[in-house]
């Protein structure tokens, strides 16, 4: 027997995360009557926090860019300034030591002294990147378009491959890292532009408290909003109704029963229309482009707190982010062929990105100790014989999960002498932990595909429409990539998702959704 709950929302957001929470808070404010249902104790999604042994580590994001774009955002739903800080990066790979964020000009002559014969090649790469980066800001004039259009008839790597000789300028200018350029030339710029221009910020009072900023913005913060915001935490929907095309509400784990004639999801794609809807209420080919459609890796990472003292952190003195690795060539074999067991050195042997948080948060530990976090692609399916159903593991999994985190930080050792020994605190968190605690199919940590042949299109295409009335879509996957950073893009398909919303915007008459095989 279903039990049917007879308030009667406006609007239901399946997920409290960025995105959500950023629709909810704008149809509040436009006075509207708004209910959240969040199956986790707190709100943010993956852009939360959690806690051990009283230091406090990310569950996601580590900052984010487009700070206009979130500064004023947040200035319309609450009412307060956004306070930042900005975070520097540093690759640390080929026998080299590379600044990475500074503008494109900086980046330029920083390039040209380690590479003195490919200066040509150098600055004719940051001309073409700031062209398109231009274009894609005016993508509608018609000089725009054709450079954009232009664009993607070369993946990066044909780009490159035709204007630069030297491999690791090669790989470092493709993926600003250490991997063969992967994506197409519009995609490569915005990364660019984001990493260099906007560059990437950490909220001062840290990822939870801006967060929690969201969460109080659907309640009314100003106490001046017409609508009514609601939020259930540990409230799980099993599925999300629809009938005839038409979307009708949503049924929690329990069996409640809530209707509304309209539904934003802040699931994923594939969690979201696999998942939470019939399969006979969607159209077959949407279905079916879902159901094919390629996600970005996911990451296995390490969290650390450390004591300071008995720790050389002298490789963050010019920066707060390390992009390094130690051997020349990709780890592409992560597998062991003769036991199936994930190879500890192979992994730990990939590009690792190695973040000192708490030169940014102090708050994130107790005085005299920090966190540093480190992270590396993982495949999903290297991890799924561990789980003989949801949410279970066999007995050697933690095990296994253990020693590839000893095994990332005996690599860091190289550059962070004393490591190991200073350890207070660890936590390891694998592609399973990013799929079944952040929501995230596959631990996918960064939306769709954006290999070129996967994403060859030259500029976003907003995904926010769905083909059944009254159902939207928000959160890192309501685009095709996430052209401004995962926290920007969520927030503006919040915004977006709230604005279709608003204005009854119909079904999405054609399949979008790229990379879908």
């Amino acid at each position: 027997m279903f039990l049917v709950m007879s308030d009667r929302w406006d609007v239901i957001i399946v997920g409290a995360g960025v995105g959500g929470l950023t629709a909810a808070s704008m149809l509040v404010n436009a006075g509207v009557r708004v209910l959240i249902l969040e199956r986790n104790s707190h709100p943010g999604g993956t852009a939360y926090v959690y806690h051990r042994k009283g230091f406090t580590f990310p569950m996601g994001p580590l900052g984010f860019s487009s700070p206009r774009l979130i500064g004023e955002t947040l200035k319309i739903l609450d009412g307060d300034d956004l306070k930042l800080l900005p975070v520097q990066y540093r690759i640390k790979a080929f026998g080299l030591d590379i600044p990475v964020s500074l503008p494109f000009w900086g980046m330029a002559e920083v390039l040209t002294k380690l590479f003195p014969k490919e200066g040509q090649s150098i600055e004719r790469f940051f001309e073409d990147m700031e062209k398109i980066v231009s274009a894609m800001q005016l993508p509608d004039k018609d000089l725009k378009r054709s450079l954009l259009q232009e664009t993607f008839k070369k993946s990066g790597l044909e780009y490159l491959s035709g204007l630069v000789k030297d491999e690791r300028l090669r790989r470092v200018l493709g993926s600003i890292g250490t991997q063969e350029p992967y994506s197409n030339l519009s995609l490569m710029a915005a990364m660019w532009n984001l990493m260099s221009n906007e560059k990437i910020w950490y909220p001062m009072e840290g990822m939870s408290a801006f967060c929690d900023r969201l969460a109080r913005a659907v309640f009314g913060h100003r106490g001046n909003h017409q609508g009514v915001g609601e939020m259930k935490l540990g409230t799980e929907v099993s599925e999300i109704r629809a009938e005839r095309g038409k979307v009708l509400g949503v049924t929690l784990k329990d069996g409640t029963r809530m209707e509304s004639p309209a539904i934003i999801s802040n699931a994923d794609y594939k969690t979201t229309f696999i998942r939470l809807i019939d399969s006979r209420s969607v159209p077959t080919e949407w279905y079916r482009a879902v159901l094919n459609a390629k996600q970005t890796k996911s990451v296995l990472q390490v969290c650390l707190g450390v004591d300071t003292d008995k720790v050389d952190l002298s490789s963050f003195n010019e920066a707060d982010r390390l992009i390094y690795k130690r051997s020349w060539g990709n780890s592409s074999e992560a597998l062991d062929g003769n036991t199936e067991l994930i190879h500890p050195e192979v992994l730990a042997g990939q590009e690792l990105e190695i973040s000192f948080l708490s030169k940014n948060d102090r708050a994130l530990g107790p005085e005299g100790a920090g966190v540093i976090v480190i992270r590396t692609e993982a495949e999903h399916s290297d991890f799924t014989k561990y789980r003989p159903e949801w949410k279970n593991r066999l007995p050697m999994y933690r095990d296994v999960k253990i020693r590839l985190g000893r095994a990332l930080i005996q690599e860091a050792e190289n550059i962070i002498p004393g490591l190991e020994k200073a350890i207070l605190a660890m936590d390891v968190a694998t592609p399973l932990t990013f799929e079944e605690q952040g929501g995230r199919s596959g631990g996918a940590v960064a939306g769709w595909s954006w290999n070129y042949e996967d994403c060859p299109h030259d500029r976003p295409r907003e995904l926010v429409r769905t083909p059944i009335q009254g159902l939207y879509m928000a959160g890192y996957q309501a685009f095709s990539t996430i052209f401004m950073g995962g926290i920007p893009t969520a927030i503006e398909s919040g915004k977006r998702a709230a604005q279709a919303v608003l204005m009854g915007v119909g079904p999405a008459e054609k399949t979008m959704i790229p990379a879908a095989g």
